[in-house]
């Protein structure tokens, strides 16, 4: 199991978060986000919205969570 996969199988995160993430994560949008940063750079950017989430932040953007999960599931899918 790649270093990824384990990170992103340690992740607890809502279904309904993880669901639009994984029909996001087969638009051509999701792939060129994975390309364009690096994985290091999409996790910590996660975990920004992810705690953001969790404390009912005003800046919270589900829609911008949702483009962040995808473009990490597609960089998971191309190392593995």
């Amino acid at each position: 199991m790649s270093d990824l996969a384990q990170r992103l199988s340690q992740m607890h995160r809502p279904g309904l978060l993880l669901r639009a993430a994984r029909l996001a994560a087969l638009s051509g949008d999701a792939e060129r986000r994975a390309r364009r940063r690096p994985v290091q750079r999409l996790l910590e950017e996660e975990a920004v919205l992810n705690a953001a989430r969790m404390g009912g932040g005003l800046g919270y953007s589900p829609s911008r969570h949702v483009e962040v999960m995808s473009a990490i599931l597609c960089a998971a899918r191309s190392v593995n």
